[in-house]
């Protein structure tokens, strides 16, 4: 089984003068390239100590995968409007609810009337 790969090389960064927030930034990238399960298990290896790391493209996706920036934008918006027609559907319900609520509570207090002036007789 081959393995499609590439190699970067990071460093660390820290935001703030204590240490606290730190982050990753990549140095270089390599393109992509196959190599043998052999030349895998040996860069896997070597990773450790020439300070590298390997990142493999997954080989059996059956979802799209978007590979340039355009296409994660757009993958990105499409997301957010996902978020915003549910956010907009829960707030649908939730004002649907408080109406229900308060058509209940309507019709508990003509009732309650009703009871009253039956009893109090006017």
């Amino acid at each position: 089984m081959s393995h499609k790969i590439a190699i970067i090389t990071t460093r660390d960064t820290c935001f703030d003068r204590y240490g606290d927030d730190y982050g990753v930034v990549i140095n270089s990238i390599t393109d992509w390239a196959e190599v043998t399960d052999q030349e895998f298990q040996d860069l896997c290896q070597a990773s450790a100590y020439l300070n590298f790391h390997i990142i493999e493209q997954p080989t059996d996706i059956n979802e799209f995968i978007p590979n340039t920036i355009n296409e994660w934008k757009k993958k990105a918006q499409a997301e957010k409007e996902k978020r915003e027609r549910e956010q907009k559907a829960r707030d649908q319900k939730a004002l649907e609810r408080k109406h229900k609520k308060q058509l209940k509570d309507v019709e508990s207090k003509k009732k309650l009337l009703e009871q009253l002036r039956a009893e109090l007789g006017e």
